[in-house]
């Protein structure tokens, strides 16, 4: 038989005990719903920080980054060397071309856009890039500087669509020996002339043209033009473009059927598309990008890898659907270069 001294203890021992279980529970209560919460709603808070910290609208510090991107490009350019020239011009009906791919001379690009103007209603915007190459500091070469050879160049190019696929001797003898240049690779890219040059220079466009080579044309220049959305989710998708250095240009939402990106805008929502279309000025046509894997960088830096793939615009299946145009191991862009060169020169 209990006393009633053991029972009170009993009970307190209850209490002591009920009120244990009720405040491990409250505790349980205040760790396990912000977490089950947070899992649910994590994406969504992340996203929505990150749409208020790239939303591309006036005097935001989205636009401020989109003006002046905190990125550096590098780009490493190859040129294609012709070791047969003589050959070639002795016998022009029977000789192959031999080319030979030189190393890679590297640039730093710097692009940055101006002239913006955005809409009345900031649903677009409007600007021009602005591009200067200078040599990279570590990556080129100095002894590069001092390479030559016969180069494939637009020059030559531009000459060679004035006579059929296989030229009469006129063609040679109109150039003489000199068809072929030897000339300085570095040159090449940051400009030269030669008699060839002068014979096709009115044919050129674009404010640099006193001497050919492709960053050269293209160095200092408001090459590009653009208007993109501004909106959102369509943050980078192009409205119109236009070049002072080709004569290609479209004013249409549509006129590719499908929506194209301009390269140069933060992706919204990137996890959510496997592939993309980027227009590539220097081509004057758009290019797929395809996700191929995750890769870490920089330090432990999640970044993704897309794939580039050239497709034939002219051949899809589906009009509205890039992925149904087929792959091709190159493209034409002579539409790029002038209006008066046939189709495929280049």
């Amino acid at each position: 038989m209990q006393t009633k001294d053991e029972k009170v203890s009993s009970t307190q021992r209850k209490k002591t005990a009920t009120k244990r279980i009720i405040v491990e529970v409250i505790i349980a209560l205040i760790i396990i719903v912000p977490a089950i919460l947070l899992c649910i709603y994590w994406k969504k808070l992340i996203i929505n920080r990150i749409f208020q910290a790239v939303a591309l609208k006036p005097n935001t510090e989205g636009y401020k980054t989109w003006l002046n991107p905190p990125t550096t490009i590098t780009r490493g350019y190859h040129l294609f060397n012709i070791t047969n020239p003589t050959e070639i011009v002795t016998n022009p009906s029977s000789t192959t071309v031999h080319v030979k791919e030189t190393r890679p001379y590297s640039y730093l690009l710097s692009s940055t856009k101006k002239d913006v103007q955005w809409s009345t209603d900031s649903k677009s915007i409007s600007y021009s890039i602005h591009r200067l190459f200078t040599r990279h500091p570590t990556r080129f070469d100095p002894s590069s500087a001092n390479d030559t050879g016969v180069f494939i160049d637009l020059v030559r190019a531009i000459f060679r669509t004035q006579y059929q696929l296989k030229p009469t001797q006129a063609f040679y003898d109109f150039a003489g020996m000199n068809t072929f240049y030897h000339r300085n690779a570095v040159e090449q890219l940051e400009g030269f002339t030669s008699d060839l040059f002068n014979t096709v220079k009115e044919k050129m466009t674009g404010p640099n043209k006193n001497k050919s080579g492709f960053i050269y044309r293209y160095n200092g220049s408001r090459s590009y033009n653009y208007t993109i959305k501004a909106g959102l989710m369509e943050k980078g998708q192009v409205l119109a473009f236009a070049s002072e250095n080709a004569p290609f240009s479209f004013s249409s939402q549509n006129f590719y059927g499908f929506s194209i990106y301009d390269g140069l805008t933060f992706v919204p929502m990137l996890f959510d598309k496997p592939s993309m279309n980027i227009f590539q000025p220097d081509f004057c046509r758009p290019l797929n990008v395809k996700f191929n894997r995750v890769l870490y960088m920089f330090g432990g830096i999640e970044v993704h890898e897309y794939v580039i793939k050239l497709v034939d615009l002219n051949q899809c299946k589906d009009l509205n659907d890039i992925n149904t145009c087929p792959e091709v191991d190159k493209l034409d862009i002579s539409q790029c270069i002038s209006t008066s060169l046939p189709n495929n020169t280049i």
